[in-house]
C-alpha cells in the first residue's frame, strides 16, 4: 500500500510540472517563444497619412510672417531612422527627393520629428509630450520651410502645446498621430501653428 501511494504521488507531481510548463512554448534550444502574441506593424499601422498643417503669423529667419495652410498635407516622401533604443528620427515631406534642387521652394515643406526616451526606458508606443525634457518620453518636432524652421513655441499662461502619440514603433516602422497646436496670433514669435492628424511610415 505504501509503495502504491509513493507511485501515485510521483504521477501527481509530474502532472503539476507539465501543467506549469505548458503555458510557455519552448524552442529546440530551450528558449521560450514569447513572440506569438506580439503585434506587428501590419497589425497596427495603416500605410497612409491624414495630416493637416497651418502656419500663420509666425516670423521665420526672415522678417516676414509665414502663411502656410495645408488642410491636407500630402506626404510624397519619408524617412525613418532608429538611432538607438532611446532615440528615433523621422521626416515627412510633401515633395519627392529629386524635386529639391537648389533653394527650397515656398511650397516644399518638411516635418521633422525626434522621439526620445530617458532613464533607461526603451522607445515604445505611448504619448510623447512636446519638449517635456524631464519626462521619460518626449518629442521634438519642427516644420522646415523656405524661411527656416518653425517651432511650436510656448509661454506661461498658454495651454500646453501638445504631443505626438505613437501607436507602433520598431526598427523599420512608426505610426501614430500629431496633436500640436499654438494659438497666439498677436505674437510674431508664436503665431498660429498647428499640426494634427495621423502619420505612418510603414515598410511591409
Amino acid at each position: 500500500m505504501k509503495r502504491k501511494n509513493i507511485f501515485l504521488g510521483a504521477i501527481i507531481s509530474a502532472s503539476f510540472f507539465i501543467a506549469a510548463c505548458g503555458g510557455n512554448k519552448s524552442n529546440q534550444d530551450g528558449s521560450t517563444d514569447s513572440t506569438q502574441n506580439k503585434k506587428t506593424a501590419e497589425d497596427v499601422c495603416v500605410n497612409e497619412n491624414t495630416i493637416s498643417m497651418t502656419v500663420q503669423g509666425y516670423e521665420g529667419v526672415k522678417d516676414s510672417a509665414l502663411d502656410i495652410v495645408y488642410p491636407k498635407f500630402e506626404v510624397k516622401a519619408s524617412s525613418f531612422t532608429m538611432k538607438s533604443d532611446s532615440l528615433a528620427e523621422f521626416k515627412l515631406m510633401n515633395y519627392k527627393h529629386e524635386e529639391l534642387v537648389g533653394k527650397r521652394k515656398p511650397e516644399q515643406i518638411d516635418i521633422e520629428v525626434e522621439l526620445h526616451s530617458k532613464k533607461g526606458k526603451l522607445l515604445q508606443p505611448g504619448v510623447y509630450e512636446y519638449h517635456e525634457y524631464q519626462s521619460e518620453y518626449f518629442s521634438m518636432v519642427k516644420i522646415i520651410t523656405f524661411q527656416g524652421a518653425v517651432w511650436f513655441n510656448w509661454s506661461m499662461g498658454m495651454p500646453k502645446t501638445g504631443n505626438v502619440t505613437v501607436d507602433f514603433i520598431d526598427n523599420d516602422n512608426v505610426c501614430g498621430s500629431f496633436n500640436l497646436n499654438v494659438d497666439a496670433p498677436k505674437n510674431k514669435n508664436m503665431g498660429v501653428v498647428r499640426l494634427n492628424g495621423t502619420f505612418s511610415i510603414f515598410n511591409k
